[in-house]
């Protein structure tokens, strides 16, 4: 079994953001929120390389100016829309390292809008990756907002429908009765170089036998709208999370 595999780490921070305008570099408890994720990534042996992935010259500057040790990489307009897949820009990145004669063995897809990942995590997930794995997704538990308790509405009439069809969800009266589902947290996803290879923006490019990492409700914390970054506000500040 091979002992010594390169392995990436890619952040990618667009600089356009609609929910949030500059959201990548917006102050969270008086640090810009991209350098959350690079920080913890700058202190894990394991990871070989690190790159930050991003059409903003004011984000690149900000990374640069925090670290030495993370390369920068100016992705093209065209993975910088609203619609792109991250997926697509880690493809490109590693793709792009490749042609410089840097080929990777496996390549993490880091979200900066996940700011409390452990470094734990992470070297858990890679851990699984050199063991043969070719996908390892960070996922949180399904609480309030379970699959068991989505509704179609009726616009017109307000009416509501059970979505599931083929289940008699309403006899999960009490939430402990439903059960214990999962899904994907955003935070990391991890795959192998030759399994990137392969996305195609059709799925989620997540292989054959994907293994889960399950994430505690802070780490599962995944700013998009205002709301998700008052209440990272408030976490870090209580926790004293930097």
């Amino acid at each position: 079994m091979k002992q010594n595999f390169n392995i990436v780490a890619v952040v990618s921070a667009r600089g356009g953001s609609k929910g949030i305008p500059g959201k990548n570099i917006k102050s969270l408890n008086g640090k810009p929120l991209v350098l959350y994720s690079l920080k913890s990534l700058l202190k894990i042996k394991e990871i070989n390389k690190i790159v930050l992935s991003s059409d903003s010259n004011k984000i690149l500057n900000i990374a640069k100016k925090f670290s030495k040790k993370i390369q920068l990489m100016k992705r093209p307009k065209r993975l910088a829309v609203d619609k792109t897949p991250l997926t697509s820009v880690v493809k490109y990145t590693a793709l792009e390292l490749e042609k410089k004669g840097y080929v990777a063995d496996y390549v993490l897809q880091i979200a900066p809008t996940c700011p409390f990942i452990k470094i734990q995590t992470i070297k858990n997930i890679i851990k699984l990756l050199k063991k043969g794995n070719e996908c390892v997704v960070t996922l949180k538990k399904i609480e309030h907002e379970h699959p068991y308790r989505a509704k179609h509405l009726n616009k017109k009439n307000n009416q509501f429908k059970s979505f599931l069809k083929n289940i008699n969800v309403e006899k999960f009266i009490s939430r402990q009765d439903l059960p214990t589902l999962y899904c994907t947290s955003g935070g990391i996803y991890a795959r192998s170089f030759k399994l990137l290879k392969k996305f195609n923006e059709k799925d989620f490019n997540l292989g054959k036998r994907p293994i889960g990492i399950v994430v505690n409700d802070i780490e599962a914390i995944n700013i998009d709208r205002h709301i998700d970054f008052d209440f990272a506000e408030l976490i870090s500040k209580k926790y004293n999370l930097r």
